[in-house]
């Protein structure tokens, strides 16, 4: 058998924080390359939701660990 330790994963909050910008990014360019469009609107429109999802992503994360903040300190 092997010496390995079966301990869980234990992954930390920033060890995390690149997964949705990564998932999101891919489906952007995913469904932006499906488009039958001119190169510079298909251009444009990635940039457009590019920023638009970074910024609803971070107005999560930010919701989101200033609830596990205060779970904490109660």
């Amino acid at each position: 058998m092997s010496n390995l330790n079966n301990e869980r994963l234990k992954l930390k909050l920033h060890q995390l924080r690149l997964v949705p910008y990564l998932a999101i990014g891919y489906l952007i360019f995913y469904f932006n390359s499906n488009l039958d469009l001119n190169y510079i609107v298909k251009g444009y429109l990635v940039l457009m939701e590019s920023q638009l999802c970074i910024i609803v992503i971070y107005f999560l994360t930010a919701k989101f660990t200033r609830n596990q903040i205060n779970d904490r300190e109660t």
